[in-house]
């Protein structure tokens, strides 16, 4: 077809093409519904690829192939790994290697990615992408993304989501009538960070086009007529066309064209199949069934047409305009695949799809290629059918592929399995359900397993994933009930009933309703503790998380959790290693910082060795919450961020509540608050602060708000989160100061209104506890709140105990907020002098973290005191955040930014901002100085 009235959407492609070619990354999405020309568009901007000196590769969505696992991220990536002069060694360098064994490709000393982790494999194939990118820049195509399958849809929009830092261009089409999660995910992103191209219908003057490319006697009228009935959609046009020009006279009438619909012309399809020998409409119905790039031994095989008349056949089609190849066999346009496909009854259609499936076997078939025609077939009580399906459902499991396994494992069951199989299939169709976004259907199954004959092993198994489903889905008390049940049914299994109670004490405290139900144990658990026997790392988390929320000495919750963490592997598999890490947040409560990061650390290196990166999801939420006490702000939302993608992905509520948290504290510090207004717009934590789930991460979101309002002057709104935020906290037993601030908070917001008695009374009861506890920067927080109830010389006292409890103290972000309010207060006591030298150190302070709206309100007030300063930058090595000296040790280590990146698990642009901002630190223009300025000590400039 000739490509009519595009020219507004090949210049946004060639201006994208030449953007990747020159490292800027982009995504286009072409949008538009069947038969508009999508194709068309995707084949010139292939050609606009190729002109820019892009790598190409292509792929293309097929209806049947919807459930084969990273279909279209292997066609994308196929050709061009299997071309002489690709090096392996290269492209398949650092975290790309684990994608080695889903594209077929043999590396040594690399099996495959963790089997449990889905998210493994779209970080593979992103650093897979980086690194082809990086050897030449790259074109991805992706046409008919409605059918693709949900894993490479998923790698996509990975992919698209850190285009910025890869000279690589992402062009994907898809049909507007057709939703799919992951592709209305892609639209969405391009819509916000790229380019949404949707394809209107031609014109009349395009129509006449098209109609005389085929029918040159057709008049104007004709023409009209024919772009009335098509709405100008270019493939209709095109059959309409192709119908004249091959119909008698009577098809030239216009009012015959004018009563013609889409529908009926794909019907027309069905009848010019039928006035094709029977030789060729076989192979084009083989062709149908068996889907796009059809071998024609198999077309034929299936057909029972022999070889050479098959061959003739094929040609005949290709010659019609009804196959596009003939080697392999596909379809010119899928619509002519569809009108063939629904020219076979039911019946036909489930005994050729059978019959596929046996053949496809026979020849050795990959699983998925034989599961795909067998989930086209009615169940029929065959076994042969169910050991496929299973098969299919295993390999895609272990490749990632989730949503694959469950479409699998699912039709497996109403084949139905052998009785003896079923619950080892229900525990199994449940796990891949709990990481495709279908939790109710996971926690259906998973329940259905669980009451059946099921072994110790994977009853504790089955028990503790749908523990966890039921958590995150706020269904805290059935979580609670299942777990109790089940402790009975794990008697002869003493150790897993053991870990089954930590876990119950865990699921127990997310709400106040089940909290006292695991008070017993509790109890058991921290006198076994308290004995200094114990040395479970689950029971010691468990209870170190327990008495810092309880808010016992940091001392002694240091001790706890830092005994927890000695025989803690870092590696999250079950819920019980959910216990250590709240032994690791213990310890960032304690501002306990250096042993915090020292196993933050050491998970990024377990989860690089084994390609793993749900592992991880404890580090970018725990890790989040310390970079923010150090002042990292940049490190922080680069967490969060990271915590929002894999928790939204995976249908997590709770990890995405924390990332929200996270996400909403980042902006309100930095002064953006219009960002932090649409972190919590929408969704489950956007509503009235009665409203939100119960338990955690309610609270944070709640704290995070609330400190949002009270920065944008909403003080009503404010004291309404704060409240509800002290409320659930208190019900919780989370009374530490350390762990949410809130009393201090709504202190601040109730002085703000002039009710300065409930301040008090909050402040009071707030420093306390933080003395209590005496972690320096609770207790400097808890001061801060405490001095504005208080005037003149107490309220400065009270300050400067806070800077003093600060000084030399890795909580930068703190200390700024200190000094700023020690300058404050100095200033209104008419010591503008003294107040000058505070202030400058708040100012150099909060500008080190990046924290806006506290350099702006610092250097405000040192305006206030008749300085006239320009803004200081604290330059140096300690004035580098610990992202940024961690990146520069690392370059000037010697490391390439590409495999900082993926050292850390961070984008290559998010490790040049890092770079950027580290050389103006120090002073240097770039990596050529970095080793000798990290040596060379701190300076401050003017």
């Amino acid at each position: 077809m000739q490509l009519l009235e595009r020219d507004a959407e090949l210049d946004a492609i060639g201006r994208t093409m030449v953007a990747a070619q020159r490292g800027a990354g982009g995504l286009i999405v072409v949008d538009g519904p069947a038969g508009v020309g999508k194709t068309a568009v995707m084949d010139a901007a292939r050609a606009a690829a190729i002109g820019a000196g892009l790598l190409t590769v292509r792929a293309r969505g097929a209806e049947l192939e919807r459930a084969f696992a990273f279909g279209v991220v292997r066609q994308l990536f196929d050709d061009v790994l299997r071309v002489d002069g690709v090096d392996h060694s290269a492209v398949f360098s650092g975290a790309a290697r684990f994608a080695a064994p889903l594209l077929d490709v043999e590396l040594d000393g690399v099996t495959g990615a963790p089997p449990e982790d889905p998210f493994a494999a779209r970080h593979a194939l992103y650093w897979l992408t980086a690194n082809l990118a990086g050897e030449q820049p790259l074109a991805l195509l992706l046409d008919d993304a409605q059918w693709a399958d949900p894993a490479s849809v998923g790698v996509l929009a990975h992919i698209a989501n850190r285009l910025e830092g890869i000279p690589a261009a992402l062009v994907v089409a898809c049909r507007t009538e057709e939703s799919a999660e992951g592709v209305d995910a892609l639209r969405r992103q391009a819509e916000e960070h790229g380019t949404l191209l949707r394809l209107a219908p031609l014109g009349e003057e395009a129509a006449r086009v098209v109609v005389r490319s085929l029918a040159p006697a057709a008049d104007d009228a004709l023409c009209r007529s024919c772009h009335r009935a098509s709405g100008g959609n270019p493939f209709l046009l095109h059959e309409l066309a192709r119908a004249l020009a091959d119909g008698d006279g009577g098809a030239l009438d216009p009012a015959r064209i004018l009563d013609a619909s889409p529908e009926r012309v794909t019907r027309e399809v069905a009848a010019r199949l039928a006035r094709f020998p029977e030789a060729a409409a076989a192979i084009a119905r083989a062709t149908a069934v068996l889907g796009e790039d059809v071998p024609l031994r198999q077309a034929a095989a299936l057909a029972g047409v022999a070889q050479d008349e098959a061959a003739a056949a094929a040609d005949a089609l290709v010659a019609a305009g009804m196959l596009g190849t003939a080697h392999p066999l596909q379809f010119l346009h899928p619509l002519l695949r569809a009108a063939v496909y629904a020219g076979l009854s039911s019946a036909e259609r489930a005994s050729e799809h059978a019959r596929a499936a046996r053949m496809l076997a026979d020849e050795a078939a990959s699983p998925e290629r034989v599961a795909a025609q067998l989930l086209r077939c009615p169940p029929a009580g065959d076994l042969w059918a169910y050991e496929r399906l299973v098969a299919a459902a295993r390999l895609a499991a272990a490749r990632g592929a989730a949503d694959a396994a469950a479409t699998h494992l699912r039709r497996a069951l109403e084949e139905p399995p052998p009785p003896e199989s079923r619950t080892v299939l229900m525990l199994e169709l449940g796990a891949a359900e709990a990481v495709s976004s279908d939790p109710a259907s996971a926690i259906a199954h998973l329940h259905e397993a669980l009451t059946g004959d099921i072994d110790p092993i994977h009853r504790f198994q089955g028990t503790m994933l749908l523990a966890g489903l039921l958590g995150h889905s706020w269904r805290v008390g059935d979580a609670v009930d299942l777990l109790e049940q089940q402790l009975e049914m794990l008697d002869a299994a003493p150790e897993l009933k053991h870990q089954t109670e930590v876990a119950l004490t865990n699921v127990a405290r997310i709400d106040p309703a089940t909290r006292p139900r695991a008070a017993p144990i509790m109890a058991r658990l921290r006198a076994r503790v308290e004995q200094g026997d114990e040395r479970d790392p689950g029971v010691l988390g468990t209870v170190a998380a327990e008495l810092g929320m309880a808010g016992v000495p940091a001392d002694v919750v240091t001790d706890v959790a830092e005994r927890a963490l000695i025989g803690f592997d870092a590696v999250v598999s079950t819920a019980p290693e959910w216990s250590g890490w709240n032994a690791v947040r213990a310890l960032v409560m304690s501002d306990r910082y250096e042993s915090a990061r020292r196993v933050f650390d050491r998970a990024l290196e377990l989860a690089r060795e084994r390609g793993a990166v749900l592992d991880l999801i404890a580090v970018f939420g725990f890790r989040g919450e310390l970079y923010v006490r150090l002042g990292d702000l940049a490190g922080a939302d680069v967490d969060a961020r990271s915590l929002h993608e894999i928790s939204t992905s995976y249908g997590w509520p709770k990890g995405e509540g924390f990332a929200l948290a996270l996400l909403g504290e980042v902006a309100v510090e930095r002064g953006d608050l219009d960002e932090a207004e649409r972190v919590f717009a929408d969704g489950e934590f956007g509503g009235p602060a009665a409203t939100l789930p119960p338990g955690f991460p309610s609270t944070d979101v709640l704290l995070a708000r609330g400190r949002l309002r009270l920065a944008q002057g909403r003080l009503a709104d404010a004291v309404e989160d704060l409240r509800e935020c002290g409320l659930r906290s208190t019900a919780n037993g989370n009374m530490n100061p350390a762990v949410s601030p809130w009393r201090s908070w709504l202190a601040h917001a109730l002085i703000d209104l002039g009710e300065r008695d409930e301040a008090r009374l909050l402040a009071t009861d707030e420093l306390r506890r933080a003395r209590d506890f005496t972690a320096p920067r609770a207790l400097a927080i808890a001061l801060a709140a405490m001095a504005r109830v208080e005037d003149g010389a107490e309220e400065v006292g009270l300050l400067r105990e806070a800077v003093e409890l600060l000084e030399g103290s890795p909580a930068q972000l703190e200390r700024a907020r200190a000094h700023a309010a020690l300058g404050g207060a100095l200033r209104r006591a008419g010591r503008k002098a003294e107040a000058r030298e505070v202030l400058r150190a708040a100012v150099d302070l909060a500008h080190r973290c990046g924290a806006g709206a506290l350099e702006a309100a610092a250097l405000e007030e040192l305006r206030a005191t008749g300085a006239r300063p320009r803004r200081k930058l604290t330059q140096g090595t300690d004035a580098l955040t610990p992202s940024e000296r961690r990146i520069a040790e690392l370059a000037a280590g010697g490391l390439a930014n590409r495999e900082i990146a993926q050292t850390l698990y961070v984008t290559t642009h998010t490790v040049e901002f890092h770079l950027r901002n580290a050389y103006r630190k120090l002073g240097i223009k770039g990596r050529r100085g970095l080793t000798d300025a990290l040596l060379g000590g701190d300076r401050v400039g003017a």
